[in-house]
């Protein structure tokens, strides 16, 4: 079966439809789930579906988009979720420096993903980090806090020497809906040449669509899955149990 390591249930519009798009993905071998959320007000969804469904796991966080609901409360109210929540892991956080104008702008990011950076650090939970121009700058975050819990670097499009530097570090690497669009070589190559045991596949749906007229779905991991099995010649089911397993190891599941 497979294990959709990055997909936003808790979101428009699967979250209205959820029972569908369960359906839809257990048709294509899509069993289990984590679903990150991305500010304050989606946490509790997050941590509800987790407890709803029993192969539904949960990462909350502040996404770098969400800056403005960080506060000291928000990190205090982060801390006591997690600490009702075992299972939950800390994300989607990180950098986004697209949605960064200035140095001001940069350092409000730095401090927001340093500080649950400590609080993950604290509660020992692995993170699931959003790196968009920014992986330099997130792993130096990341060895500044002296970070030890892994997690996923989520969506992942950079090189083979970025994935080894996120890999020294203790993290996954996301591998996604990019390779559902041919001209995304980078991701080929990573899906063609790292180490399995390093590997796990996404979709972040609802989002990466590879249509632009309709908003993605879980169903296409099965294809993503199809895609990295091509490209290594092995068979999909492979690439479905080695990527599962990475995911419960993370998990710490049994």
């Amino acid at each position: 079966m497979l294990f959709d390591s990055h997909c936003h249930l808790n979101h428009s519009p699967l979250i209205e439809n959820l029972t569908q798009v369960l359906q839809l993905a257990a048709e294509k071998n899509i069993s289990h789930f984590l679903v990150p959320a991305t500010n304050p007000d989606d946490w509790i969804t997050s941590l509800n579906l987790a407890e709803s469904q029993p192969y539904i796991y949960a990462a909350i966080g502040i996404h770098p988009w969400y800056l403005d609901s960080f506060s000291d409360t928000a990190i205090d109210n982060l801390e006591k979720l997690l600490l009702q929540h075992s299972q939950a892991l800390i994300g989607e956080i990180g950098l986004d420096y697209v949605h960064a104008e200035n140095i001001n702008d940069k350092n409000q990011q730095i401090n927001c993903f340093e500080a649950q950076l400590q609080l993950a650090k604290t509660t020992q939970r692995p993170t699931i980090i959003h790196h968009v121009h920014a992986t330099a700058d997130c792993l130096r975050s990341i060895k500044r806090c002296g970070f030890t819990n892994g997690g996923i670097a989520h969506a992942f499009s950079g090189s083979i020497e970025e994935a080894q530097a996120w890999i020294k570090q203790g993290f996954l690497i996301g591998a996604g809906s990019l390779l559902l669009r041919p001209q995304a070589k980078k991701i080929r190559q990573i899906a063609t040449l790292l180490p399995l045991q390093h590997l796990v596949i996404e979709t972040d749906a609802p989002y990466m669509s590879p249509n632009p007229q309709h908003s993605n779905s879980p169903e296409h991991l099965l294809q993503i899955a199809k895609i990295i099995a091509n490209l290594r010649n092995m068979h999909w089911q492979d690439i479905a149990t080695i990527t599962t397993q990475n995911m419960f190891k993370l998990l710490n599941i049994k």
